[in-house]
């Protein structure tokens, strides 16, 4: 049955048939991937091929240093040849098409498409959709999806699932953690995922040229507010001098975040023609409206954007909604 495009049907049965009976399915991360979004994705290939079906996972960015160690992140591929038949997409976490980079056509033309999301703006569009803002990981969505299946998580399964949720609750520790993400992390470990193992991975095994880029990123960091934003500016300068690259700015925010008093944590990366922005925010004020207005998105803590401009035109537009954020919150008070 040949579905229609914006047809929202309850999603779990209808998304687990649709790839069982594939053959082939195409699993694609957002630019930027996280430990969420990756963990997720390689999850759901590594249960899709347990029942034989062909699944492949893309990302026009690739893999994180610090998420080489997920079990299949050798596999990730950068982009699909245009003559490659794509019966079934599923798009992790994208909300635009163009969160999907150089793969959006990709998901354009494939047979039937699958978005899959936790984030509060609405997905993106497709014929099946299982979004939940309420999960606290996208990796909690495609846990249930895999349970819909029928397939047995094994212990590679499971280390990429654990991955997924701790890194977008920061090791259990951001407002997005719920009892049933604890109970679904305990699960996981039961079935041989190692939460040391994770964490080493991902927050302890930090490259020196990082660690010197965060000095550099530290030493710029700019107050406003009262101290109640933070933000510094990462440059082409700054990475040199540390001989760092630009996956190496991540995390930089939810360093600045950590500071007392700091209620929103800014992170702008001139990249020349265009600025990535990283935002962390607590105590009630929204980082992910704040991501959306400047064209970007994520969760209420931990959002982002890119903006096609010169960082001479995106840091005055970004400090001012920055401190919108902070005056909402303080007017509902």
């Amino acid at each position: 049955m040949k579905l229609t495009r914006r047809e929202r049907v309850d999603p779990r049965e209808t998304i687990a048939r649709t790839l069982r009976t594939s053959g082939r399915v195409l699993i694609v991360c957002h630019l930027d991937p996280d430990g969420d979004c990756l963990g997720a994705g390689l999850a759901l290939a590594g249960a899709l091929e347990k029942i034989g079906v062909d699944a492949t996972v893309a990302c026009e960015d690739g893999v994180p240093d610090s998420l080489a160690f997920l079990p299949g992140a050798s596999r990730v591929v950068r982009g699909v040849p245009d003559d490659v038949r794509i019966p079934v997409a599923v798009a992790l976490e994208c909300s635009s098409p163009d969160r999907a980079g150089c793969l959006a056509p990709v998901l354009e033309r494939a047979g039937t498409l699958v978005a899959i999301d936790h984030h509060s703006e609405s997905p993106l569009d497709a014929q099946l959709t299982y979004w939940d803002p309420k999960a606290s990981a996208v990796g909690e969505l495609v846990m249930d999806l895999i349970a819909s299946m029928g397939v047995s998580v094994d212990r590679k399964i499971a280390t990429c699932l654990l991955a997924a949720l701790v890194t977008d609750t920061g090791v259990f520790r951001f407002a997005n953690t719920t009892p049933r993400a604890l109970r679904l992390a305990a699960e996981l470990m039961e079935l041989g995922a190692s939460l040391g193992e994770i964490v080493r991975a991902v927050y302890e095994q930090q490259p020196a040229p990082a660690v010197r880029l965060l000095g550099h990123a530290l030493a710029a960091v700019q107050h406003y507010e009262g101290g109640a934003i933070a933000m510094t500016i990462v440059t082409p300068a700054m990475l040199a001098a540390a001989g760092a690259r630009s996956d190496d700015v991540a995390g930089i925010a939810a360093v600045l975040r950590t500071i007392s008093g700091v209620r929103l944590a800014v992170v702008l990366e001139d990249r020349g023609n265009s600025v990535r922005v990283s935002l962390r925010a607590r105590d009630g004020v929204r980082a992910d409206l704040m991501a959306r207005a400047l064209g970007g998105g994520g969760h209420a803590g931990a959002a982002g954007a890119q903006m096609s401009c010169t960082i001479e035109e995106a840091a005055p537009r970004v400090r001012s909604a920055a401190s919108r954020a902070i005056h909402s919150v303080e007017n509902d008070a």
